[in-house]
């Protein structure tokens, strides 16, 4: 018997992991949205911090906030609360079991993931005074298009992208540095988790100089899930942008 109410976990089995999709399934097709619930962090089975919260009405899950720190300054959420189960407080008890780790870790930024078609979503984040920082897009890959992207480029110039490893820690701290404008810790912490997952795929963009070495210039992440992919992390240094670069890596 599962006691009702919020229960904090640092890895998911493979039961609650069904649980959670199957949750998502409901709450996606209820509200024609598409929950970004990072999947590859919730089916991490080493994490020693806590994950994620459930919330159960006897032996139903009701509710689900997923818990995702990438860098020690900042902490990310998303979740979601069974239709039959809304306007009755339960996911404002998950983000105070949140806040309350959040604080134990002493986090000082707290994001909330809010699909923009989610009016539930769009209202609870009203209602708590939350402020807009910054949009991410769902990209779909359609057809591959004749027209090769390096054409966006001046001919004398060429770029390579290469799969990033850890001996490019450094390199990745600084180019997190110049494209997001973020402490040297944070910069770092972001490149070091990066490797942490098997689904996490880091490239750096070079430009290639006649006569002379590569010169780093950016940088993008490919998380697959399942049939999908998601891009992040994606930058390209202040001196060389507006110059067709990201366009090229894109390639678009």
């Amino acid at each position: 018997m599962i006691q009702d109410g919020v229960h904090a976990f640092k890895r998911f089995d493979s039961e609650k992991l069904a649980s959670i999709r199957q949750l998502a399934d409901l709450c996606n097709e209820h509200d024609q949205i598409i929950l970004k619930l990072n999947w590859d962090t919730l089916q991490d089975q080493k994490s020693n911090s806590i994950i994620g919260f459930l919330y159960y009405v006897g032996e139903q899950l009701a509710g689900f906030l997923g818990l995702y720190q990438f860098q020690s300054s900042e902490a990310e959420v998303s979740g979601m609360v069974h239709p039959e189960y809304r306007r009755q407080g339960i996911f404002g008890q998950l983000v105070r079991a949140a806040q309350e780790e959040c604080l134990r870790r002493k986090t000082g930024r707290f994001i909330f993931i809010c699909e923009r078609r989610s009016e539930s979503g769009r209202e609870y984040a009203k209602s708590i005074g939350a402020n807009y920082s910054f949009s991410e897009y769902w990209m779909q890959l359609g057809e591959k298009k004749d027209e090769d992207p390096s054409n966006s480029l001046p001919s004398e110039l060429k770029l390579e992208l290469r799969q990033a490893d850890p001996t490019d820690i450094e390199l990745l701290t600084r180019l997190n540095m110049g494209g997001f404008d973020v402490t040297e810790a944070d910069a770092r912490e972001f490149a070091q988790s990066s490797f942490r997952s098997e689904s996490d795929k880091t490239y750096i963009a070079e430009l290639l100089q006649e006569g002379g070495e590569p010169l780093p210039i950016g940088k993008i992440h490919v998380q697959l899930d399942e049939n999908k992919a998601f891009i992040f992390g994606f930058c390209i240094l202040a001196a060389h942008r507006k110059q067709g670069y990201g366009r090229w890596i894109c390639g678009i």
